[in-house]
C-alpha cells in the first residue's frame, strides 16, 4: 500500500486552512473521518444533542447524580477516622448540596438541548475559569475542588449512563483514550483514534492494533486543536494529523484509505505449514481478546485458542462489578468461541477506582498499588464470585484461569484454595462444575527468581512481556517522557524471558508469551531461537507472524539466541538482531523504527 509521506514540521499550516499535526504512530492504517471530542478521565462521554422528549430523562439523571455524588462524600467523611477529613470536603459537599450547581447544569440541559455530562462539563468548566481568575492564591486553588466534584459527579452518571452510537466514520479524539471506553465504542466502528498521551505498550493502543483502527498519539493540546466535527485524515503509517485536508489532500488520501479498509480475513487460506518453522519445529499462535467478535476473524487467519482474555473488560460491557451470572454467560461464549483450542481467562487485572469507583480514591502509584490479584485478595468476595463463574463456565469446556501480577507463591496457593472451597460449595448446590488448569502471570521480578518453584506449584504459565520490562526497567510503559528508557530487548529483559522459557521448558509445563513482544516479527527470531513455542497476539499480527515463522529455521534462531545471550547492552542486541534479519530474513521482516534514550 502506498502513503503519502509528507515531510512536515510538528505543526504547519497549508494553504485553504489544512494543518498538519506530527504525532507518534500506534497502530498502523489510514483512516479518513470526522472528529469527536471525549472528555473526562474516569468516565469520558462526548457531547450528544437530544430531542426535547428527551429532556425529563436527563433531568432525572442529572439529579440522581447529585444525589449519589452527595452521599458518597457523606460516607467519606464519616467513615474518615479523622476529624481533618471532613473539614477538607466541606466546600465540595457544598457545591453539590447547596449551590446552584444542580440548577446551572439542568439550565443547560434545557436551553442546549444536551446529554447531562456535557451540561455538567460546561458549568464545572465555567466555575473553574472563575476560580483561576482570582489573584488570591488559596481561593484560586479551590478550582481543584471543582474539578474534584465534576468527576464524582460525571462518575455518578454512569450509573444511569446514556449511550449514543457515533456517527460512521467518526475518529475518536482525546487527551487520554481509556482502553474501557475504547471497547465500549468498538460496536460503533469508529475509525481512527488520536491521543495526546499513551504508549506504544498500553493496553488502549494494544486494543486499537486489535480492533484494525488507525491510531496515533503526542498530539500536544489536541483537545485544544480540535473540535467535534472537524474533517480529519489519520496516516498511522508515518505518524500524521491533517486537519480540514483540502480537496488535493482528500483526493491522495482516499485510496490507501480505502485500501486499508478492504482488508478481509474472510478471503485468508490457512495452510498447516505456516503454523512450523522450516525445519518442523511447530509454532502455536494464540490470539489475545477482550471481545469475543475478535476471535471469528482470529481462527478464520489461524489462531489456535486465545491465549489471554482480559476479564477486566467486562467492567465497561455491565456498567460495573459485573454478577456472577454476567460472567458465567461471558466466559461461556468465549470458551464455546474457543472450543478444543481453549481460553486462558485472566482473572481482573484492575486497580480500586476500576473495581469500586472514585469513592475509594485515587492511589499515588497504581503501578505499584493495589491492583490485579493482590485486589483480588484484599476483597475476596469478588475474586470468589469470579472463581465460581469461570468454574461453571469450565464445565465440559477447555478454560484455563491466569493469575495476573503474582509476586510469589502465596497468591497461586490462596486461589487454589478459594477455587476448591468454591468448587465444593457449588457442587453441593447442584451447579455443575469443571476443573480449569491453574496458570500465573509472570511480569514481576519476584516472579521470575520465583520460576522454578511458581512453574512446580502451577499447570501452565504466561508471560506478559510489556509488564515486565515496566518493572525490569523501572520505566512507566504510559509515560511518553521515559518512553525511550522502555527496551524491550536490554540484556536484563532477554534474561529473564531466557529463564522462564528454559524452566518451563525443563519442567514440561506449557508456556504462553502474550505481550507486544509476541506478535512482533522483528523479536520472532530471537524467542524462537530461545525455545518459545506458544505464542499469543493480537489479530493484526497473526498473519506477519505466519510468515516470518513459515521462512526461518530454529537452528538459524537457536544461532542468533546464543550470540545475542552474550551481549551487553540493548544497543548492540537491537544491532545484531537487525544484522541477522538482514542477512537471512530480509524478505520477511520490515525494518522498525526504534528510539534511544538521550543519556
Amino acid at each position: 500500500m502506498e502513503v503519502p509521506d509528507p515531510k512536515d514540521p510538528s505543526t504547519e499550516r497549508q494553504n485553504g486552512g489544512e494543518i498538519r499535526l506530527k504525532a507518534r504512530a500506534m497502530s498502523r492504517g489510514v483512516a479518513i473521518g470526522r472528529v469527536v471530542c471525549l472528555h473526562g478521565s474516569n468516565r469520558q462521554f462526548f457531547k450528544i444533542e437530544i430531542p426535547p422528549s428527551e429532556i425529563e430523562r436527563e433531568t432525572r439523571r442529572a439529579r440522581a447524580a447529585f444525589r449519589l455524588a452527595s452521599r458518597q462524600l457523606n460516607k467519606l467523611c464519616a467513615n474518615s477516622g479523622t476529624s481533618s477529613v471532613p473539614g477538607i470536603f466541606d466546600a465540595q459537599r457544598a457545591m453539590i448540596q447547596q449551590s446552584s450547581m444542580l440548577e446551572k447544569v439542568l439550565d443547560v440541559v434545557a436551553g442546549e438541548k444536551v446529554n447531562a455530562e456535557w451540561a455538567v462539563k460546561i458549568v464545572t468548566d465555567s466555575y473553574i475559569a472563575k476560580y483561576r481568575a482570582i489573584t488570591d492564591e488559596h481561593l484560586r486553588d479551590r478550582y481543584i475542588d471543582v474539578e474534584d466534584v465534576a468527576e464524582r459527579i460525571l462518575d455518578a452518571l454512569g450509573g444511569g449512563e446514556r449511550t449514543a452510537p457515533l456517527a460512521k466514520d467518526s475518529i475518536i479524539v482525546a487527551q487520554e483514550l481509556m482502553p474501557s471506553t475504547l471497547a465500549e465504542q468498538s460496536g460503533n466502528h469508529p475509525t481512527a483514534v488520536i491521543t495526546e498521551h499513551g504508549g506504544w505498550t498500553s493496553h488502549t493502543f494494544i486494543l486499537a492494533r486489535e480492533l484494525n483502527l488507525p491510531a496515533v498519539t503526542g498530539v500536544r493540546k489536541v483537545l485544544r486543536r480540535v473540535n467535534t466535527g472537524d474533517a480529519a485524515i489519520v496516516d498511522g503509517y508515518n505518524g500524521r494529523v491533517i486537519l480540514n485536508p483540502t480537496s488535493e489532500t482528500l483526493e491522495r488520501y482516499r485510496l490507501p484509505a480505502a485500501q486499508f479498509r478492504q482488508i478481509n480475513y474472510n478471503d485468508v487460506t490457512v495452510s498447516e505449514s505456516n503454523r512450523s518453522t522450516l525445519d518442523g519445529r511447530e509454532i502455536t499462535l494464540r490470539v489475545n481478546v477482550d471481545l469475543p467478535e475478535i476471535y471469528k476473524r482470529a481462527k478464520r487467519i489461524g489462531a489456535q485458542g486465545i491465549g489471554l482474555y482480559r476479564s477486566e473488560f467486562l467492567f465497561n460491557r455491565f456498567k460495573g462489578f459485573p454478577t456472577e451470572n454476567q460472567q458465567y454467560e461471558a466466559y461461556r461464549e468465549i470458551a464455546d468461541y474457543a472450543g478444543e483450542d481453549g481460553v486462558k481467562i485472566r482473572t481482573f487485572d484492575v486497580g480500586p477506582d476500576q473495581s469500586y469507583g472514585k469513592s475509594h480514591g485515587r492511589e499515588k502509584n497504581p503501578a505499584l498499588g493495589l491492583r490485579a490479584i493482590r485486589l483480588g485478595l484484599s476483597n475476596t468476595p469478588h475474586l470468589r464470585t469470579q472463581l465460581r463463574a469461570i468454574l461453571r463456565a469450565s464445565h465440559e469446556r477447555k478454560i484455563d484461569i491466569v493469575v495476573p501480577m503474582v509476586s510469589g507463591l502465596e497468591e497461586i496457593h490462596a486461589v487454589r484454595e478459594f477455587i476448591s472451597k468454591e468448587s465444593e460449595a457449588l457442587s453441593s448446590k447442584g451447579f455443575a462444575v469443571g476443573s480449569p488448569r491453574i496458570g500465573a502471570m509472570i511480569e514481576v521480578p519476584s516472579a521470575v527468581l520465583m520460576i522454578d518453584e511458581i512453574v512446580r506449584e502451577t499447570d501452565l504459565v504466561c508471560l506478559g512481556t510489556n509488564d515486565l520490562v515496566q518493572y525490569l526497567l523501572a520505566v512507566d510503559r504510559d509515560n511518553e517522557s521515559v518512553s525511550s528508557w522502555f527496551r524491550t530487548l536490554h540484556p536484563a529483559v532477554i534474561r529473564a524471558v531466557r529463564a522462564v522459557i528454559k524452566a518451563c521448558n525443563d519442567a514440561g509445563k506449557p508456556l504462553v508469551i502474550c505481550g507486544e513482544m509476541a506478535g512482533s516479527p522483528f523479536y520472532l527470531p530471537l524467542l524462537i531461537g530461545m525455545g518459545a513455542t506458544e505464542l499469543s497476539m493480537n489479530v493484526n499480527s497473526i498473519l506477519r507472524v505466519r510468515k516470518v515463522i513459515s521462512g526461518l529455521a530454529f537452528q538459524e534462531a537457536a544461532v542468533v539466541a546464543g550470540e545475542v545471550s552474550k551481549c551487553r547492552t540493548a544497543d548492540e542486541v537491537e544491532d545484531l538482531l537487525q544484522q541477522h534479519i538482514n542477512e537471512k530474513w530480509s524478505h520477511l521482516i520490515q525494518p522498525e523504527r526504534r528510539t534511544k534514550p538521550r543519556i
